[in-house]
């Protein structure tokens, strides 16, 4: 052969060798146009996920062979990790952000040449930003849960109060007026469940919500692209650091010494305390809606968005946000990203709302809200939701656990729990 024949074949054969690593990198989603049988897995309620297929079935003929499973959510994570790892994974599973940091790497990344970044920016939500990547995006949005503030009517209007706080610092002055102490400081009614973290449901969703809106967003990217930590980190010209001002927020209202005392460790889980009606404030996600109406009927309480920093511009709240991934070794992986990519559409996310009751995912999804106040408030949080990328949940409940009790016990000031937990943070991306 000639040199010129030899080097022609040399780029024919790197060509070839390019094509086939990039198809094996992408699982077959370039593959056949046959759909096939779509298995996915959740932990969602198995009869609504049955009811809205069943709806879609009736729409589009693709869905004809897409069944769901329902998976315990005690051993969601490690049955699909067994799966992958035995390569008899579901075609598509649901997976919250909390969950990206166990499953990255065992993702089919769906490349922006099947959804180009402008397209999902475009259509999601801002919160539905945290399955992007570098390469594509590891999830499609299905739903999401936004934090929001359920409120009791009663308690607010014994108080002389007619509407819900707007701002945090409307609290301090609210507390008071409603949280009951006797003499020993025992609380028998209290204004908010602050301040603590193991009889507080949510805590570390509210604390998030207290470090964005502060200016922490807790994880981002370094300069070379890589999520990394950022919490604790002051921004130039702050008179303060962010987390160490929420911090101190969030603990003040379980120190007994401060007027704004309403909570401590010995009271009822914050769930409980509200649907008893001793809990003016409790902040809890959309999804808790009918939960709370069910346990206890009588209750009077209304919905309004999550408090917000007075002053500040920016307003936004933590979000619980699903997304459907495609697991690597997935017998059907083109025909799940085609079910992704429609379970994700305007007409779908239309009927998720609806058998769900959350907020769309979507931007581009109308809500009729003109007879359910609660409902108008879901989409309002949705839209200023916000989530980040956690390495570790456990590790980072530890954290946070960690930064409320060092300060509720006077083992450290705000500014010391926050610098160690900076250093924590920072290990788990290491």
């Amino acid at each position: 052969m000639s040199t010129f024949q030899i080097v022609v074949t040399a780029v024919f054969v790197v060509f070839i060798i390019l094509g086939v690593g990039i198809f094996a990198a992408l699982g077959g989603l370039t593959g056949s146009s046959t759909l096939g049988a779509v298995t996915i897995w959740g932990t969602e309620d198995a009869q609504t996920m049955n009811t809205l297929l069943q709806t879609l079935r009736g729409q589009d003929k693709d869905f004809q062979q897409v069944s769901y499973v329902q998976v315990d959510a005690s051993t969601y994570r490690s049955d699909l990790v067994n799966a992958i790892a035995a390569g008899h994974p579901p075609d598509l599973f649901l997976i919250g952000q909390e969950d990206l940091g166990t499953f990255a790497d065992k993702i089919l990344i769906i490349p922006y040449s099947s959804v180009s970044q402008s397209t999902y920016t475009a259509s999601f939500i801002d919160a539905a930003n945290i399955f992007l990547n570098g390469q594509g995006t590891w999830a499609l949005p299905f739903t999401v849960d936004p934090l929001v503030m359920y409120w009791n009517r009663d308690l607010l209007a014994s108080a002389g109060v007619a509407q819900p706080p707007q701002y945090w610092n409307d609290i301090l002055t609210l507390a008071p007026k409603i949280t009951s102490l006797d003499s020993s400081k025992s609380v028998s009614s209290s204004a908010v469940a602050l301040g603590t973290w193991g009889n507080i449901a949510n805590a570390k969703a509210i604390l998030s919500s207290l470090f964005m809106q502060a200016g922490d967003p807790i994880v981002g990217r370094n300069e070379q692209g890589y999520l990394a930590s950022v919490f604790g980190a002051q921004p130039t010209g702050a008179a303060e650091n962010p987390a160490q001002s929420a911090l101190r927020f969030y603990t003040e209202f379980a120190n007994p010494s401060k007027t704004s005392y309403s909570w401590n460790r010995s009271l009822p889980n914050s769930t409980q305390a509200f649907v008893a009606g001793n809990l003016a404030l409790y902040f809890g996600f959309a999804s808790e809606l009918n939960a709370i109406a069910q346990q206890n009927p009588n209750l009077r309480y209304g919905v309004a968005l999550l408090p917000q920093l007075q002053g500040s511009s920016v307003h936004l709240t933590y979000a619980n946000i699903t997304g459907l991934a495609i697991p690597r070794g997935a017998a059907h992986a083109k025909g799940a990203l085609t079910i992704a990519q429609k379970l994700s559409s305007q007409s779908a996310v239309q009927q998720i709302v609806m058998a769900t009751g959350l907020p769309p995912v979507r931007r581009d999804v109308a809500v009729d809200t003109s007879t359910n106040s609660a409902a108008q408030v879901f989409v309002q949080s949705a839209l200023i939701a916000r989530a980040w990328f956690d390495p570790d949940p456990a590790a980072t409940d530890g954290i946070f656990k960690g930064m409320i009790e060092s300060v509720t016990t006077g083992a450290s000031d705000p500014a010391q729990a926050v610098s160690e937990a900076a250093q924590e943070f920072a290990a788990l991306f290491h």
